[in-house]
């Protein structure tokens, strides 16, 4: 504030002491200072939540006292979303740590506390509340990765943020493939399928703590070796419907997951020989190198068979797991 005045000091004592009395209330005023909030996060819709944090233009706490009360209350739509620790970072910084990241769907209001005031004493001014979201559900982790060849019926595993409706799945999820001029749908993996794909990459123990935030899904149709394949999932996944939440709350973005179907699959046998245009070494095994992993229980029906006998393969590591993996066998010497 800004007082611009004309004084005359002629005049009686009282007129004087007057003026003293004025100028002195002109510097208490001057000296009513106000701080504000002049930092604060998260705001809006944010997909990944794990902290909130809140700055002021000046201390608003003495110095050193590191458990001077919070400064706002938090209120969220998942009571348990609430649960956490905060904590002064310095004399002007306060932050709250939740115990997990909000799962989608969840909507906070933090409001400071009324009557808040600065160390120095100074009034809060200016807004007093923020708003954020966690926004809909996204993909925090995909099986197999994008850097891996797919198969022709290659089912995918996906990790969600949090729960997403199977409609909204089932809608708003497709590939793209190269060739075929329309979105392909997916279909939903469930039963002895699921399990098994979360049993090979090793996730079945955490898919059964949750399980909402777990999905197995496949392409609607039977993939062509060598094309190059998308998965997107899609603007409009949603969280669960609830009563305040209809429609639940929906992912706003497309991701998408590029891949590439294997090459047709193939098999080359090689053995020792003396020179090029000899026959196979007898006493040396013979090996079956294979284009892509087959799991054992698909090879072990594999036969070298000779006019008296027939050969069983040997597999390269001692795991008799079924669903075990391996690019090559070998035909143990000696041969006919």
């Amino acid at each position: 504030m800004q007082l611009k005045c004309t004084l005359s000091l002629k005049g009686n004592g009282v007129k004087l002491r007057n003026l003293m009395v004025f100028v002195a209330s002109l510097s208490w005023l001057g000296l009513a200072q106000s701080f504000q909030l002049i930092g604060q996060s998260p705001t809006g819709e944010v997909a990944r939540i794990s902290q909130v944090v809140v700055r002021f233009d000046e201390a608003a706490i003495d110095f050193g006292n590191a458990q001077a009360a919070a400064p706002l209350d938090l209120q969220c739509s998942d009571p348990k979303a609430t649960q956490g620790t905060g904590r002064w970072l310095n004399a002007k910084q306060w932050v709250f740590d939740f115990e997990s990241e909000l799962p989608p769907g969840v909507s906070c209001t933090a409001r400071l506390k009324s009557g808040i005031k600065s160390a120095s004493g100074s009034i809060l001014t200016g807004p007093s509340s923020f708003k954020f979201n966690s926004g809909g559900p996204f993909v925090q982790s995909l099986w197999p990765s994008t850097d891996e060849a797919i198969d022709e019926e290659q089912f995918f595993t996906l990790k969600l943020s949090g729960a997403a409706s199977h409609s909204s799945l089932l809608a708003h999820t497709w590939c793209a493939v190269d060739g075929v001029g329309e979105r392909v749908p997916v279909r939903l993996i469930d039963g002895k399928d699921r399990t098994s794909m979360l049993q090979s990459i090793g996730e079945m123990d955490d898919a059964t703590r949750e399980p909402q935030r777990w999905v197995t899904l496949a392409c609607n149709r039977r993939l062509s070796a060598g094309a190059k394949v998308v998965l997107v999932f899609g603007k409009g996944v949603a969280t669960p419907a609830t009563a305040t939440l209809p429609g639940g709350v929906t992912n706003r973005i497309d991701k998408r997951f590029e891949f590439k179907v294997r090459e047709p699959f193939s098999a080359s046998m090689s053995c020792e020989r003396e020179n090029a245009q000899s026959a196979c070494l007898p006493i040396r095994p013979v090996r079956l190198q294979f284009s892509a992993p087959a799991t054992r229980q698909q090879l072990e029906g594999i036969r070298l068979n000779s006019d008296k006998t027939s050969f069983k393969p040997v597999f390269d590591h001692d795991n008799n797991d079924p669903q075990a993996v391996f690019d090559a066998v070998h035909f143990k010497a000696p041969l006919p």
